[in-house]
């Protein structure tokens, strides 16, 4: 039943940004920030325990155990460049969303660089 409480957090957030849109715009975008805020820290337990359950299957991994950090981190860019690009879009900061999205896909392919390699060289591997 986590996601009613989620929801009526937000729900609570937008009711209120729109009620105070009409008192006082300026204080709209603070609602918004303490509402993702909110929502962000009510749900990082659960963010936690996923990765706890990731850090147990990396225990007992053999093969390609170098490659699971490297995936961690790239879920972990992903979900941080979206949490914060879809923030800006919210805060009607577009231009600066687009580009948190365009660094985080640069972040990404960097830190899927020595996948890439791995996976040429058991190609080059194959062919030989």
């Amino acid at each position: 039943m986590e996601i009613l409480k989620i929801a009526a957090i937000a729900l609570t957030g937008v009711l209120l940004a729109a009620v105070m849109k009409n008192v006082n715009k300026e204080i709209t975008i603070y609602i918004i920030l303490a509402t993702v805020i909110i929502l962000f820290l009510s749900i990082i337990d659960k963010l936690w325990e996923a990765f706890r359950f990731l850090e147990g299957i990396y225990d007992k991994v053999t093969y390609g155990k170098e490659f699971f950090p490297v995936i961690i981190k790239i879920l972990a860019v992903a979900y941080i460049t979206d949490f914060t690009s879809q923030l800006c879009r919210d805060s009607g900061e577009g231009a600066i969303g687009s580009k948190v999205e365009l660094a985080g896909k640069v972040i990404i392919f960097y830190l899927a660089l020595p996948i890439l390699a791995a996976i040429l060289e058991l190609i080059s591997s194959l062919m030989a």
